[in-house]
Parts: C-alpha cells; sequence; structure tokens
C-alpha cells in the first residue's frame, strides 16, 4: 500500500515565553497506541523530509482508514513521527502535525497505529485515573 506525502507549509516563528511559564504547564499531544491494531513495517525507506510516497506493509486497505494516526518509530527505534492518513483519494500522509521528530525512516521502520488527543494545558491534565478528561 502506497500513501502520498502532503506539501508542508513553512515554520512559523515562535512566540516569546513569559518568564514565569511552566514548561510542564503548556499544552501538548497525548499519544496511545492503539490495542490490537495489526503489525506493519515499512517496506522501503523514507529517505527525506520531502518524500513523496510512503509504502507500508498493511494487512489489508482497511487497515489504514482515513483520518487513522499512526507512529512511525518510536521506543527503541532510531527515529519518531506522528502522521495522519488523509481522507483523499489516493490515500496521502500528512507529516509535521504534532511536533514529533520528523526524519528519514529506514526500511523495517516500526508502523503503529495510534490515537492523538490534544491537551491544552498539562497543568489541569487528571492522568490514567481521570479517563484521559482534563478537568473543568
Amino acid at each position: 500500500m502506497r500513501f502520498l506525502k502532503r506539501a508542508s507549509s513553512r515554520a512559523r516563528p515562535a512566540d516569546d515565553i513569559p518568564v514565569d511559564d511552566e514548561e510542564s504547564d503548556r499544552g501538548g499531544y497525548l499519544i496511545r497506541a492503539e490495542a490490537g491494531a495489526p503489525a506493519m513495517l515499512l517496506t522501503e525507506p523514507i529517505r527525506s523530509m520531502r518524500s513523496e510516497e510512503f509504502p507500508v506493509s498493511a494487512p489489508s486497505p482497511q487497515a489504514l482508514k482515513p483520518g487513522a494516526h499512526c507512529l512511525l518509530g518510536g521506543p527503541g527505534e532510531p527515529t519518531c513521527e506522528v502522521v495522519q492518513v488523509s481522507v483523499a483519494v489516493p490515500r496521502r500522509i500528512r507529516r509535521g502535525m504534532f511536533g514529533t521528530i520528523a526524519s528519514p525512516h529506514p526500511a523495517g521502520t516500526v508502523v503503529t497505529l495510534v490515537s492523538a488527543e490534544h491537551i491544552g494545558d498539562w497543568s489541569r491534565w487528571r492522568g490514567e485515573d481521570g479517563a484521559g478528561q482534563a478537568d473543568a
């Protein structure tokens, strides 16, 4: 199965960070592996950030649904990047969405289906026992 990469936009400069800012309070993404997801691998390396196609050894075309998020690499792997399968036909991969490390990925890189949830303020996050909800 092959997926095309969407052209990325230019990076914007970051705003100044206030002196009293606590890094632990800033938001970010909570990325979790999907239970029971099929095992997949990159069948060919992604050699550059401008790679056009992402061949993946998916067990079936239904394994990568539109809107699904995938982790390329991860813990114990040389690379780590979260991508999203677009709703366009043919399917395309969207990169650079989650501030993960986008880099070339070697053939055989593990591809894991994940969920990606935006957390606006970690200081209000309840954690695992809070059923994945931020305090109101």
